[in-house]
């Protein structure tokens, strides 16, 4: 079994908006995204990680598996080649790729739960909403979620730091899953609202990756601490 700890020839020192190379072979990069940092360029010309990569490697294929929003930080894995880029997609839809979260939310959460939905992407206003079963274009959206620690961490409200594990992989899952049900996440500006959307970005970390190499199958897992920025202390 690999894990993170193993280190990488290409790591260097990470500067402002540079994602960390946690891990590299000549298939896959394995990677810790800082919030601020688009996963793929847009309209805006901020940097993006497809760009960073395109650079490094210097060519322009970059095998995009699955995204994370601007603001939200932690692990990706990008495929190399076009084999292990479908390999991984293919991982991701089937369950394989496991992937999970921690956020910190409103509210107070006692136990764990599965939350299911169905959820339908507006394409045009790049907003996600829970609508009734039988919508068409509606996908079917689960996760797990587990608190870890819950109370008054910031400005007077009601917290819990929760990890979420998901099994569908659709937009903005979490962030409304947990909005839907007053649970939103710190720092949302779309589906939070008042006092919640005051925290300087949305309080949402890549924590784990784990998957079977697309090429060995050796399993592969990746740990991320909690940022700096997100170590909210009561």
């Amino acid at each position: 079994m690999k894990s993170s700890s193993r280190p990488s020839t290409q790591q260097k020192k990470p500067i402002h908006l540079e994602p960390v190379i946690r891990y590299e072979d000549e298939s896959l990069i394995v990677i810790d995204k800082p919030a601020g940092l688009l996963s793929q360029g847009d309209h805006s010309g901020a940097p993006d990680l497809v760009s960073w990569l395109r650079q490094k490697w210097g060519r322009n294929y970059v095998g995009l598996v699955h995204r994370l929003d601007r603001n939200t930080s932690g692990l990706m894995v990008v495929g190399a080649r076009t084999h292990s880029a479908r390999a991984l997609t293919e991982m991701l839809q089937s369950g394989k790729l496991i992937r999970k979260y921690t956020a910190w939310i409103r509210g107070r959460i006692s136990g764990a739960s599965d939350w299911e939905d169905v959820l339908l992407k507006d394409e045009r206003t790049n907003e996600v909403r829970i609508v009734p079963p039988g919508t068409p274009g509606g996908k079917i959206s689960k996760l797990t979620i587990s608190p870890v620690k819950t109370g008054v961490f910031w400005r007077g409200i009601d917290l819990t730091l929760a990890e979420f594990e998901l099994d569908t992989g659709r937009s903005h899952q979490i962030r409304v899953q947990a909005g839907s049900r007053g649970h939103a996440l710190l720092g949302d500006t779309k589906y939070g609202k008042g006092e919640v959307t005051r925290f300087p970005r949305m309080a949402l970390h890549s924590h784990y990756l784990g998957f079977p190499h697309p090429d060995s199958g050796e399993l592969m897992e990746f740990r991320s601490e909690l940022p700096q920025d997100l170590r909210l202390e009561g």
